[in-house]
């Protein structure tokens, strides 16, 4: 008599195989998220460093879609908005550049570039009381945070107390004009031109 084959069901699958299952692809989840959260910025980073490269060659239109790409990433990239606002101050437009430049310094109140470019952006419009807050924000970070660690950077802090001298100066403030020149002194006492202007105003004042 040949053996019988015994076959036996399949075992269903238990409560608890699948919690495992679940916690399983909870972990897998959350693996995924973390990575793309690390990855985010050094994306970002490349693709502005490909809109400033863009910019450079006055290549305006890839340089926009280089900004968006990182602003689609990342919509309160402070950097991505301000190299924005430049692409549109080249073109003329400097109703965007407005708008994008605010939202780069409301997004970072620590980025010097985006305040002193913006505050510069109003004095070139004429409108110098408008441009005090923005100066004043950078003049607020010091000099080593405005050169945001990068010995070859342009001075921001430097030009910003200089902006900012020239705005109190037009805007009626003297007093405010002085102590802003005597900042200049204290900080770039080889910047000869702090101590003219100084003078001129005192005498101004006297007379």
């Amino acid at each position: 008599m040949e053996d019988c084959q015994i076959i036996r069901p399949k075992r269903r699958a238990s409560k608890r195989d699948y919690r495992e299952l679940a916690t399983k692809s909870s972990w897998s989840v959350i693996f995924v998220i973390l990575a793309l959260v690390a990855v985010r910025p050094l994306m970002v980073n490349h693709i502005l460093d490909r809109a400033e490269a863009y910019t450079a060659f006055s290549l305006n239109e890839e340089a926009k879609r280089q900004c968006n790409k990182a602003l689609l990433l990342d919509s309160e990239c402070s950097r991505a908005w301000c190299q924005l606002a430049r692409v549109y101050k080249t073109e003329g437009n400097r109703e965007m550049a407005y708008d994008a430049y605010q939202r780069a310094t409301a997004t970072d109140l620590t980025n010097g570039p985006a305040h002193f470019e913006l505050g510069l952006l109003y004095v070139q419009d004429g409108q110098h009381q408008q441009a005090i807050p923005y100066f004043e924000r950078v003049r607020s970070l010091g000099p080593g945070k405005a050169r945001q660690n990068r010995p070859n950077a342009f001075a921001h802090h430097k030009a910003a107390l200089d902006m900012l001298a020239l705005c109190y100066e037009k805007a009626g403030h003297t007093q405010k004009a002085e102590f802003t020149l005597e900042e200049i002194r204290v900080f770039y006492p080889t910047y000869s031109g702090a101590e003219a202007r100084l003078a001129k105003l005192k005498a101004q004042r006297q007379n």
